[in-house]
């Protein structure tokens, strides 16, 4: 789950380059709880008295917070989360006055079996720190298997890219045990006792026996400390969305075995299929959570090629994910959501009704969500489709399999023969004899000798010019490839390219012939 945090942002009528502090009137007088960056770089931090701020600069502007400004910019930023996870809950820590005196707000992303769908964890961060940027925040994020975890990886993991700050117990102990003390989220006072106490480090806390810390420190530290490892649960307040599509069951006497489980879940995708069906929508993911008594929650997440309606096909996906859904001490509330419903195309087969999809287009959608399914999300189910460029390995592109295609090129079009088995990247050879004309009557390639028996070309390809630009803007020649098609002794018609001057030219095989 990853944990961001985000500074006050600032007015559009607040100078940029003037140093600029954010007050909070308190029991311990005016305190500045934010600050821009020319105040920032004037050693004005958050969290000093303002009279404290004047002293170092007599001349600075101090605005006073607003609270509800403040909320509505935290408000905006947790619907804009909405795209990566339904469940954002608020870092109630940082809430606090009495921990925050540094304008920050943090949000928890619950993200568990969902990250794939952005292309993985480190994408996954990567977008939600870009998207933050794009609104003017600034922000840090981390993903962790634990919300106390990610916490502290988002404000002191020490990876250089803030889209590598992925912490994974117990794999990353090391790392984690490097944390200094503040990334447990505990009052100023206690982090105060445990500097003085020489213990700057959580490493230099776990080893302690439990009952000297309690004794010594009180109860919080172990509680924190737990919370960060995973050994005690941490029950965090969702903000649902608030959207139709999402059904909530909660039961006084949980649910504690698989079938039950089933029975329920079956009646639920069944219910949301239903009222998509009556708006005419058909869903493309679905989300369902299990939250058990004891706090610990369990989702999955499945993607459809196409809008669904058939409460069948969900459930038979979702069959396949239930067996890993260990119900503890039982079940006590389950949510289906459907974060992403599309119209579903209607197609006139007869002149007095109206049919959805055929019912082969139906069965092969169905049929490609379930290999898609097995496959998982490293492996991609795609059909190759075509691109406009006339570069070899650009000329083709992934595309998913629902996709509506549509021509590449005029069929009266008459194209050179093209390989079908395309090498990316190049091999390059070693050119062992040459011809009289210098094309390469022999050549090592993959460690083996290869006798050139006939060779046709050149085919030259220039690069595309406004991609390849010196310094000057000029365009540049010494990528453009002159392309032969060689066949060698074993009867192989290989693809292979040359690049530069005549003399000092560099060969390469791109590609295999089929023929």
């Amino acid at each position: 789950m990853p944990e961001t945090g985000d500074d006050t942002p600032q007015t559009a009528s607040s100078p940029q380059r003037e140093p600029v502090v954010i007050t909070r009137a308190d029991h311990k007088g005016v305190l500045v709880c934010g600050s821009n960056k020319a105040a920032q770089s004037r050693g004005l931090a958050p969290g000093m008295s303002l009279a404290e701020a004047r002293s170092i600069y007599p001349a600075l502007r101090d605005l006073p917070e607003q609270p509800d400004l403040y909320e509505r910019h935290l408000a905006r930023l947790i619907r804009a989360m909405d795209r990566y996870s339904p469940w954002v809950a608020r870092d109630r820590f940082l809430q606090e006055a009495d921990h925050n005196h540094t304008g920050d707000a943090g949000l928890w992303l619950e993200i568990t079996g969902g990250s794939h769908l952005f292309g993985g964890e480190s994408a996954l961060l990567a977008l939600v720190l870009r998207d933050v940027k794009s609104r003017g925040y600034a922000g840090r994020a981390a993903i962790a298997d634990t919300a106390g975890a990610a916490w502290g990886a988002a404000r002191c993991h020490p990876a250089a890219l803030a889209d590598q700050r992925i912490l994974s117990l117990p794999r990353d102990h090391d790392i984690a045990a490097g944390f200094p003390i503040s990334a447990l989220r505990l009052a100023e006072q206690t982090r105060v006792t445990l500097f003085r106490l020489g213990l700057k480090h959580l490493g230099d806390i776990t080893p302690m026996p439990r009952a000297n810390i309690t004794t010594r420190l009180g109860p919080e530290v172990l509680q924190r400390l737990d919370q960060f490892y995973g050994r005690l649960p941490e029950h965090l307040n969702f903000n649902l969305p608030d959207r139709p599509w999402l059904i909530r069951r909660s039961f006084g006497e949980p649910l504690g075995d698989a079938a039950n489980l089933a029975i329920t879940v079956e009646s639920m995708v069944t219910e949301l299929c239903n009222n998509l069906a009556q708006e005419n929508l058909g869903l493309r993911r679905i989300i369902l959570r299990c939250v058990r008594v004891d706090g610990h929650t369990h989702t999955i997440t499945l993607g459809t090629g196409s809008p669904c309606q058939s409460a069948q096909h969900v459930l038979r996906l979702l069959s396949e994910k239930m067996p890993g859904v260990d119900t503890g001490f039982g079940i006590e509330q389950v949510i289906v959501y459907a974060p992403w419903v599309e119209h579903v195309a209607f197609r006139q087969s007869r002149l007095d009704q109206q049919q959805e999809e055929t019912t082969d287009q139906i069965a092969l959608a169905q049929l490609i969500d379930r290999i898609s399914h097995h496959l998982g999300p490293r492996d991609m189910l795609f059909p190759p489709g075509h691109h406009a460029s006339h570069l070899p390995e650009q000329a083709s592109v992934r595309q998913a399999v629902n996709a509506r295609t549509y021509p590449a090129r005029r069929t009266d079009m008459t194209l050179p023969k093209r390989p079908a088995r395309l090498i990316d990247p190049p091999e390059p050879v070693e050119i062992l004899a040459r011809d009289t004309n210098g094309t390469p009557s022999r050549l090592r390639w993959r460690k083996m000798a290869v006798d050139i028996i006939h060779a046709e070309g050149p085919e030259r390809i220039c690069p595309e010019w406004w991609q390849c630009l010196d310094q000057d803007e000029y365009a540049l020649s010494p990528k453009t490839r002159d392309y032969f098609r060689i066949r060698d002794q074993a009867g192989r018609l290989l693809w292979a390219f040359r690049t530069g001057p005549t003399g000092q030219d560099i060969w390469s095989i791109h590609g295999l012939f089929g023929d």
